[in-house]
């Protein structure tokens, strides 16, 4: 019997997981940063941050489509790594990214949540009791960190910094993420109307509505006190897509899936010719130097969060512009 031969979005997968296993030692994945904000060649431990967001993510999502018990293994040893980082204080060892080493990053923290959770929710039916120490983590970052520390009920918003007024729209759609995941798992809707409504409210506030033009569904990178940075960030803006789903989804709010509907819109029309995604808009100008190529992935996902609601979009191109980048 002839077997047929890998895609090449398989072969892809495959060599991706190949790649990481070299990038797993002792205490979890590491490896240097490159960063639009700030490099960061000299710290290259095990870090709790948003790579792990996607690492989980894609393990379970292979486990799920395969049923191959070594998927989620590797999903659970990835899930394993964040318990050994977490603190005392709820936080994470190594949680900064680009500024490592640290803890308190955002919204790295978040996107470890968002991963715990994930992991949590494919055990838990599985009647794997693990399921309940990986969402156990989660919540106590989501509660003593982010609830605790980062929750401002004068501004009705997470604030990026805790010393001062600050709000960054795709770090708290990652955190609107945890939030959802949070309540699906456990059926609350604790976090659900004080948490996620007003912060999907706040991103709402940071989307330009300007039809016809090309910054339509833009939406600014952030505020710092009373200025907004206007600024956007397409890769960024494709972050605020899955949590504004979300949100729209469990709060029974269209109005949050139609923010995230013309977010991808704008995404999508400042792709270049060969598949790729500007770095910065501005009003007057576009920054093309560098072009994230694995960032791409978060445009992906995106349209996939967008699909879900009954939308079509087009994505070949930027899949096609995603699997270029591979090194060999």
């Amino acid at each position: 019997m002839s077997v047929a031969a890998p895609t090449a979005v398989e072969l892809a997968v495959a060599n991706l997981d190949a790649w990481l296993d070299t990038m797993h030692g002792p205490a979890g994945y590491g490896g240097p940063v490159a960063h639009w904000w700030r490099d960061s060649l000299t710290f290259c431990g095990a870090a709790a941050d948003w790579r792990y967001e996607g690492i989980v993510d894609g393990y379970l999502t292979l486990f799920e489509r395969t049923g191959d018990q070594r998927w989620l293994d590797k999903g659970s040893r990835a899930g394993a790594d964040l318990l050994a980082l977490q603190l005392e204080s709820g936080n994470f060892r190594n949680s900064r990214f680009e500024q490592n080493p640290g803890t308190a990053g955002t919204p790295h923290e978040a996107a470890v949540d968002v991963a715990l959770l994930r992991l949590a929710s494919v055990l838990e039916p599985r009647e794997d009791d693990r399921w309940q120490t990986f969402a156990s983590a989660a919540e106590r970052n989501l509660r003593s960190f982010y609830i605790g520390r980062l929750w401002n009920d004068e501004e009705a918003r997470f604030r990026d910094d805790p010393t001062q007024s600050s709000f960054v729209a795709n770090k708290s759609a990652t955190l609107i993420e945890a939030l959802c995941a949070w309540a699906a798992l456990n059926g609350s809707d604790e976090f659900l109307e004080r948490f996620v409504r007003p912060t999907a409210e706040a991103i709402l506030a940071h989307q330009v509505v300007a039809p016809g033009t090309r910054l339509d569904g833009a939406i600014a990178q952030n505020t710092l006190g009373r200025k907004r940075v206007e600024a956007f960030f397409p890769l960024y803006c494709a972050r605020c897509v899955p949590g504004l789903c979300l949100a729209g989804k469990l709060l029974e709010a269209p109005r949050y899936v139609e923010v995230a509907i013309r977010a991808l819109d704008f995404v999508l029309r400042w792709q270049d010719a060969d598949g790729g995604f500007p770095q910065v808009v501005y009003r007057q100008g576009v920054n093309r130097f560098p072009r994230w190529i694995a960032g791409t992935g978060d445009v992906l996902r995106a349209a996939d969060a967008v699909r879900k609601t009954g939308q079509t979009v087009e994505t070949s191109r930027a899949e096609a512009w995603l699997l270029s980048g591979q090194l060999p």
